[in-house]
């Protein structure tokens, strides 16, 4: 995940690193949807921006994709190199890199034009500026590489919380029964696409996920809610060709 100056996961990254493979919203709404948009990852470098607990690097290593999985939280880093130590994983261990990186900071590791694909999930909304990020991604993907994320659906959130100002970008506190309180930035769903169009990079799909069958058997009220108004947002977008003039890089 990301950190910024008012929370970091650090301080609940045993509790949440517990629990999320298993929490309905995660296992059974957001993983399914993302899914469904992640291109073809054999062979492919992808950057997994805010892995977390390790879910999604396992699940790229696991398809064949060689991946690097940064997060800001150095507890989450650890929770995600004792699942790659774990026997099920062993075996793709050898395909993934993990570091502690901050994604407000310059990804300095990373030589231009080196990823395939960059996956988040449900990152983003820890970012208070996108700008830099998203600049940041531009330069170390492939010409056509694509860049798949979730995050929280502004509208739902805006109804959730009773917000005021709905076009502002603002600081926000979320109770989650299963970890406690988070805090991350609400922002309109206009200033999500002014960013990822500002960046350069060209958005091929939009989706706002249905819940899963699974997901109703366990949580009926839940599922009927989400049918009215779904909590996540999920976009791929491409970098095109067009950005860079000489041609696709050559791999490095």
């Amino acid at each position: 995940m990301a950190n910024n100056a008012a929370f970091s996961y650090d301080d609940i990254a045993d509790a949440y690193s517990a629990k999320v493979d298993s929490a309905p919203y995660n296992a059974l709404y957001e993983r399914p949807a993302m899914l469904k948009l992640l291109p073809d990852v054999a062979g492919a470098r992808v950057l997994d921006a805010g892995c977390g607990a390790g879910w999604y690097a396992a699940e790229l290593a696991k398809r064949g994709a060689a991946v690097t999985g940064i997060d800001a939280s150095g507890a989450l880093i650890g929770h995600a190199r004792a699942l790659f130590a774990s026997p099920p994983l062993i075996g793709v261990a050898g395909h993934v890199q993990l570091r502690v990186a901050d994604l407000e900071q310059p990804l300095s590791f990373a030589p231009d034009y080196y990823f395939d694909g960059i996956v988040s999930s449900l990152v983003l909304h820890y970012i208070r500026d996108w700008g830099s990020m998203l600049s940041e991604f531009c330069r170390i993907l492939k010409p056509d590489g694509w860049f798949l994320f979730s995050t929280t659906h502004p509208a739902a959130d805006a109804i959730r919380l009773q917000t005021h100002r709905y076009q502002e970008v603002e600081l926000i506190d979320d109770y989650w029964e299963w970890v406690g309180t988070v805090r991350y930035y609400r922002r309109p769903l206009s200033a999500i696409i002014k960013a990822i169009t500002n960046s350069g990079l060209i958005v091929e799909q939009l989706v706002e996920p249905l819940p899963t069958e699974e997901f109703r058997k366990i949580k009926p009220n839940s599922y009927q809610r989400l049918l009215r108004q779904p909590e996540f947002l999920l976009i791929r977008a491409r970098a095109p060709l067009s950005r860079y003039p000489h041609g696709p890089a050559k791999t490095i």
